[in-house]
């Protein structure tokens, strides 16, 4: 077992020394990080020049001895519960942006809305359960970051959620003690909201109309009703992962950005014709952005004459209904939209009236 050695650094004004410990060797604490310091927030005189400030120095050097004797005999356990006090004034921003990494969309958006939220500061010491519930009002009641209106109910629970998965992981890491999943309740789910989505005629109108102010902007829409790409996927294609060839084999080779799935999606005539001649290199959309996507659409649509609300998410919903529509099963077109659980595609078998109405036909 090494040693930890009490030691003092001089601070800026120069009249106080900063006591620290030193672990020597450095230990490897549970998360594989090495630790070498620890400072006490204990501060002594340079230079006591009265009894006062000696008795004061003398002190300080009993407390941080008594630190010490506690760091040698946690480490001899292993236990590693004084770190976690030390991490709570750690910045939680950061945390989160460094956990995000590998995860969907929506822990990113979620982090922008934090930022936003707390004015770009949050300590882990932060993360309370008030902290939380006011967060989770405050993404019911807050506007889009790239739009006017209120987010819906479903995004504001999509977005807590992600925010409530972060505050349990740093809680598993040991750095917040109480387990606030426990105490916190969800932003309701509403399963039966109403999907808008483009009938048939609607889609032949989006098709003949020329859209010359930005022609990508009516490519990219078109692309999503072919294959059911999210608006993130879809500004994201790469030409690799586009692969076309004559034997009416193409597909798209991806993982879906929101729950990491990988697919192969074939493409029909209509996508390849749209896709036109395959670059070698690049995204397939390379000038296309969210905000040009939102601001260009209700052009687009009015053009079309389509008076419907539509975004472009509801692209996706008509790729998936006139599956539906045309006799697909629920678990394939849950496989083609990339769902990892089919219930999230049962929603689609309550929205088809085409299909209600043939069913009650059937009487």
């Amino acid at each position: 077992m090494g040693r930890v050695i009490i030691r003092a650094k001089k601070k800026s004004h120069g009249t106080m020394l900063s006591v620290y410990l030193e672990f020597s060797p450095p230990f490897t604490d549970n998360n594989g990080k090495q630790v070498r310091y620890e400072f006490l927030d204990l501060e002594k005189y340079t230079t006591p020049t009265n009894d006062a400030q000696r008795k004061f120095n003398d002190d300080i050097d009993e407390i941080a001895d008594a630190i010490r004797c506690e760091r040698y005999i946690s480490l001899v356990h292993k236990d590693y519960e004084f770190l976690s006090k030390r991490r709570i004034n750690e910045d939680f921003l950061d945390y989160f942006h460094r956990n995000i990494i590998y995860r969907g969309i929506k822990f990113r958006v979620s982090l922008k809305y934090l930022y936003r939220f707390c004015k770009g500061k949050c300590c882990f010491k932060d993360i309370t359960v008030s902290f939380c519930e006011q967060f989770k009002g405050y993404l019911t009641n807050t506007k889009g970051l790239h739009r006017r209106t209120k987010l819906s109910q479903n995004t504001a629970s999509a977005y807590f959620n992600a925010f409530m998965s972060i505050v349990n992981l740093a809680h598993q890491d040991g750095i917040i003690k109480t387990d606030i999943n426990t105490k916190i309740s969800r932003i309701h789910w509403k399963h039966d909201t109403t999907k808008e989505y483009l009938d048939e005629k609607e889609i032949r109108r989006l098709e003949r109309v020329e859209f010359k102010e930005y022609p990508d902007i009516q490519r990219a829409c078109l692309l999503s009703i072919y294959t059911g790409l999210r608006r993130s996927d879809i500004l994201s294609l790469d030409w690799k992962s586009v692969h076309i060839n004559s034997k009416k084999r193409s597909y798209l080779d991806i993982v879906i950005s929101k729950t990491q799935v990988a697919v192969k999606l074939p493409l029909s005539p209509s996508a390849i014709e749209l896709l036109g001649k395959p670059q070698k290199r690049g995204l397939v959309f390379p000038d296309l952005t969210s905000y040009k996507l939102s601001f260009y659409i209700p052009r687009l649509l009015k053009l079309a004459k389509i008076e419907k609300h539509i975004t472009f998410h509801c692209f996706r919903h008509t790729f998936a209904m006139r599956l539906l529509e045309n006799g697909v099963d629920i678990y394939t077109i849950a496989t083609l939209l990339g769902h990892k659980s089919v219930s999230s595609t049962q929603v689609y078998a309550r929205l088809s009236p085409i299909q209600i109405r043939e069913a009650v036909m059937k009487l």
